[in-house]
């Protein structure tokens, strides 16, 4: 079974904890039902599609990853993963993004991916 976008968020954390990252997770999909308070998010900045986190590596550049999951689907009489659908509004973000030096953004597919960009980036 392909987990949800929230164990996956739960595991990145995790491991950035357990490597003494300093991150922060975007609330820009804070779900309420309340009118109020979408109103108030909205005038504070809260803003749909920004990456969910944003790191700083350990060789003081910025790391902004779109975390998404991997959608399970039936192939052949199996359970496989699929890539979640990503917004126009997302892709805009990660362009304008990685036009900024020392910056980059990643768009990935569960946890597992997320983690080997940071190391990759690390130990580039």
């Amino acid at each position: 079974m392909v987990p949800l976008e929230t164990i996956e968020q739960q595991q990145l954390a995790n491991y950035l904890r357990a490597n003494n990252y300093i991150f922060y997770k975007s609330p820009s999909e804070t779900f309420t039902t309340s009118w109020t308070a979408k109103r108030k998010n909205k005038l504070e900045g809260v803003t749909k599609w920004f990456p969910d986190i944003v790191l700083i590596l350990k060789r003081w550049s910025l790391l902004f990853i779109e975390l998404k999951r991997k959608k399970a689907i039936l192939k052949s009489w199996k359970i496989w993963a699929s890539p979640s659908r990503i917004s126009p509004e997302q892709l805009e973000w990660e362009k304008q993004l990685n036009k900024i030096i020392n910056v980059w953004c990643y768009i990935c597919y569960g946890s597992e991916e997320a983690i080997c960009i940071i190391n990759q980036l690390e130990n580039d």
